[in-house]
């Protein structure tokens, strides 16, 4: 089972910048130009094994967030995507709770609000995978 959490960010920064070093003081706005990082999710997906399993994250706003969750499913070969609605405020980067819609070629299924340990459980139970055998080795 490979499990990909969320990244950080899709783009890096563009490395042709007019500035190398120290950019100088000018009162002038600061332009980043941004290009898209190679998206390791997808990359595992088209090179997937036999009885491998694939689940990614999707940190979505709003309505319409399980149907762009079912499309990264699809354009990325995954198993399950994980999604949670960031637009909330009860739920989510700021709170000891969440929320979350199971998202696979099935269906989906929702599991209610509770502990974000208790929904990384529910994760791995609706994968067939007893979470303590889940957790990481401890050196």
């Amino acid at each position: 089972v490979r499990v990909r959490g969320p990244v950080v960010g899709d783009g890096g920064r563009h490395h042709d910048d007019a500035y190398t070093g120290k950019r100088p003081k000018s009162g002038e706005p600061w332009h980043v130009t941004l290009e898209p990082t190679t998206d390791i999710l997808k990359e595992l997906g088209s090179r997937r094994t036999a009885g491998q399993i694939l689940v990614g994250f999707a940190a979505e706003h709003g309505p319409g967030g399980v149907e762009r969750a079912r499309a990264k499913l699809e354009r990325k070969s995954l198993d399950m995507i994980v999604m949670n609605d960031v637009s909330r405020m009860d739920i989510g980067f700021d709170s000891s709770q969440n929320e979350l819609v199971l998202v696979t070629a099935g269906g989906e299924r929702t599991v209610s609000r509770r502990s974000k340990p208790a929904c990384a459980v529910a994760v791995w139970d609706a994968l067939g995978v007893p979470a303590a055998s889940a957790a990481p080795a401890r050196v």
